[in-house]
């Protein structure tokens, strides 16, 4: 570099060193790379060499008389000759110049002006010492340069960071705030096995030939008939079930036990009586045994053991009790029977012994000495037709999915809980990326992550499967360009948002219920995450995205999971959207396998699951979503809305203790929708703040026992302080009316979120 330009440049090094110089244990490679670094030197010297110098202003072939920098070209020629051109003998004036070709022509202009002008001598001289000074400085500087530029992280790989601090707290209240409509699925499942390995064990007894069978008898003789009345026996034993039509006939083979309540006190005023499940026998003979009676007369507690209710492998409340009579009541009148009636000799005469006469149907002889057991044997005694009718199978699934539903164990108390990611995002063309992002947190155990409810959960609810504190891999996929307008995403741990073109929704600029974070529609847009690809194309604000993304991806077993198999837990989308300026409209559709439970990640927990486990299905969503914004920050909002629509298909019938719960092909439908505001630079510029309302995905429409969820609200309301261009501090309050979906029930709380990036 000789000594004009040094001069020249002077003051700019200046400005950079004399800071540098101050904090040299501070210097950072942003600094030192927007002064100068060795390969932006050596294609600063490779253009000089390739551009020429030249005499006469004519010499360029693309420069006439008549453009209007004609003149200055031609006094920087005559005065100072020191306008280079390209070796094409061109100027290329309408060409937009680069810093490299900026720097080229001021190295040629600065060594004419240095042989031409006498006072840049004088100031050589004038300001020798100086220069030396700002010499050693820059030769120092270029060491520096060099060490950092050997010893940094990576050339191609850029490190961001978020941490998340999240302290918070949800109340409940209503007569309902601790039930969950799946509470006891996992009863239902096991009771649904049981009865399918008891139709397996008790076969031989009328397989054709077998000790129960009866070529001429009336046309009951099915495995299915058989094994659930004597699934739903009384208290007295397989033997005292028989066969109308077949007088000589029993279940005596039957293996499985009898089916009866237990957990009952006992009557202390009937002597020799052991569980009768009323308080007293105060009522006269013949008094009606109906729900509302059940309700006020039961006892729910063991007078010895302390032990709850059950039956099966359920425990039953009074509402349970109620059901169950409801149940044998309607069973006795679709066989023509009167009504339970109470005893007030329960040890001597039964409640009934009213016999089945229907074709098909089962007659019982046992003694009952609660009305309970009575009701259970008095379903199980119907002919498969009886049991079809419309009031009698009303009953049975609203005793069952009273079974299935229960009390869940709710928390209160204050959390403090964290969300910690780190991405890698390294580029190998400029164009491409390959990102590998790592995660922790400890919400686990907290009501952000959707337990109970999931229309609770937070968006940065976060928690390894291996437990809190344990870090994992959230994302690994490589993304590249095809020509100007594709783009393909692939990767073993890639999430369906990955692989979209754009996402439809200006809202949220900070995160707090995750309802909200999925432009209207989980169903659609579930933020599935495993193995898949996909490709979207982008033109003029048009864009067309279509992927698939596999949650059990890894598993090779087609049992388990593994790329389209029935147990992938798949997710196929196709997405269409236009963006403009300020607003895009999107429309999306998407197909979910869902294995076991099926993939509805945002709702009630029957939205997540409308047949309780007992049946896989497929979803297939539709949404449309959207949004508008101010083309200038004003009082005016940002506008996010969006809609979705669900419908469910379940793969095959299920069935508890013979009850039929939902058909092979059973529908379900559910819906959810919301609308968010945003204000940019609300009161302090950077700062923003926003609220959302709308309802979780409830379910509809459903064919199978469970019913349909009363409908829930969500709304939430935020204000992020921007505290430095780091660091943001967000209060936030939030409810959710009925977020179990079953009514008279309803959650809010407050949260202060701190989101650190770096």
């Amino acid at each position: 570099m000789n000594a004009f330009r040094k001069l020249l440049l002077a003051p700019l090094v200046m400005g950079v060193v004399s800071p540098l110089a101050g904090q040299a244990q501070s210097l950072d490679m942003g600094s030192v790379n927007r002064y100068q670094d060795q390969q932006d030197i050596d294609r600063m010297r490779a253009i000089e060499a390739q551009m020429g110098q030249v005499t006469s202003v004519s010499q360029f072939s693309d420069v006439q008389p008549t453009d209007w920098a004609y003149q200055a070209l031609s006094n920087l020629v005559t005065k100072y000759g020191c306008v280079a051109g390209y070796p094409n003998g061109t100027f290329k004036g309408k060409q937009a110049m680069t810093r490299y070709e900026a720097a080229a022509l001021l190295n040629a202009c600065l060594d004419r002006v240095t042989e031409m002008t006498e006072q840049v001598k004088r100031l050589l001289k004038e300001f020798e010492k100086e220069l030396a000074v700002l010499k050693a400085k820059v030769d120092g500087l270029e060491a520096k340069t060099a060490e950092l530029a050997a010893t940094q992280f990576s050339t191609t790989t850029k490190l961001k960071g978020q941490a998340v601090f999240w302290l918070g707290t949800a109340k409940f209240d209503g007569a309902n705030k601790g039930t969950s409509p799946v509470a006891n699925v996992g009863a239902g499942i096991y009771e649904s096995a049981a009865f399918k390995s008891a139709v397996q064990t008790n076969a031989y007894s009328v397989t054709p030939g077998g000790a129960s069978y009866s070529a001429t008898g009336t046309p009951n003789g099915s495995v299915e008939a058989f094994t659930k009345a004597a699934t739903w026996t009384g208290g007295s034993g397989s033997a005292a079930i028989g066969v109308v039509g077949q007088p000589t006939a029993s279940l005596t083979n039957y293996v499985g036990g009898d089916l009866a309540v237990a957990g009952l006190r006992g009557n202390p005023q009937a002597p020799g009586v052991g569980t009768d499940g009323f308080l007293n026998n105060a009522l006269p003979n013949g008094t009606v045994v109906t729900s509302d009676l059940m309700g006020v007369m039961a006892n729910t507690i063991s007078s010895t053991s302390g032990a709850k209710p059950s039956i099966g492998g359920f425990a039953i409340d009074k509402k349970d009790m109620q059901n169950l009579v409801a149940l044998g009541n309607a069973s006795r009148a679709v066989k023509g029977g009167g009504l339970i009636r109470y005893s007030s000799d329960v040890a001597t005469a039964p409640y009934s012994t009213f016999a089945n006469t229907a074709p098909g149907g089962f007659t019982n002889a046992g003694t009952f000495t609660n009305p309970l057991d009575l009701s259970i044997a008095e379903y199980g005694t119907l002919s498969p037709l009886q049991q079809q009718n419309p009031t009698v199978k009303a009953a049975a699934r609203k005793f069952l999915k009273g079974l299935i539903s229960g009390d869940v164990p709710i928390g209160e108390a204050v959390s403090f809980n964290y969300d910690v990611r780190l991405a890698l995002d390294t580029s190998f063309t400029g164009k491409d990326l390959l990102r590998t992002r790592l995660r922790v947190g400890n919400f686990g155990q907290s009501t952000w992550f959707g337990n109970p409810y999931p229309s609770l959960g937070a968006e940065v609810a976060y928690e390894e499967g291996s437990g809190a504190n344990s870090m994992g891999v959230d994302r690994v996929f490589y993304q590249f360009p095809i020509g100007s307008n594709f783009t393909v995403t692939a990767g073993p741990r890639v999430r369906q948002d990955d692989m979209l073109a754009v996402w439809p929704s200006q809202y949220p600029a900070d995160t707090i219920l995750d309802f909200f974070t999925y432009a209207g529609s989980p169903g659609t847009y579930t933020l599935n995450l495993g193995g898949g690809a996909g490709i979207w194309w982008a033109d003029n604000g048009f864009s067309v995205s279509a992927n698939y993304v596999a949650a059990n991806a890894k598993n090779s077993d087609s049992s388990t999971g593994g790329i389209a198999t029935d147990n992938s837990g798949g997710t196929g989308t196709v997405q269409l959207a236009y963006t403009a300026t300020n607003w895009n409209l999107t429309a999306a559709y998407a197909y979910s396998q869902s294995g076991a439970y099926g993939y509805i990640p945002v709702g009630t927990n029957l939205a997540g699951n409308p047949f309780a486990g007992l049946s896989s299905f497929d979803v297939n969503s539709l949404a449309i979503s959207g949004w508008w914004k101010p083309t200038k920050v004003s009082w005016i909002p940002s506008i996010s809305a969006g809609w979705g629509s669900n419908s469910y298909s379940a793969k095959k019938a299920s069935q508890i203790w013979g009850v039929e719960t939902n058909a092979a092909g059973a529908k379900a439908q559910s819906q959810s929708w919301y609308v968010g505001m945003q204000w940019a630079d609300a009161l302090i510029k950077g700062n923003t703040f926003g609220t959302a309302v709308g309802q979780p995905t409830f379910v509809t429409g459903n064919d199978g026992f469970m019913g349909t969820d009363e409908s829930t609200f969500a709304w939430e309301i935020w204000y992020k302080f921007q505290v430095t261009d780091n660091i943001s501090v967000t209060p936030a309050f939030f409810t959710v009316t009925n977020p179990a979906g079953s009514g008279s029930n309803s959650a809010y709380g407050g949260v202060l979120k701190t989101t650190f990036l770096f």
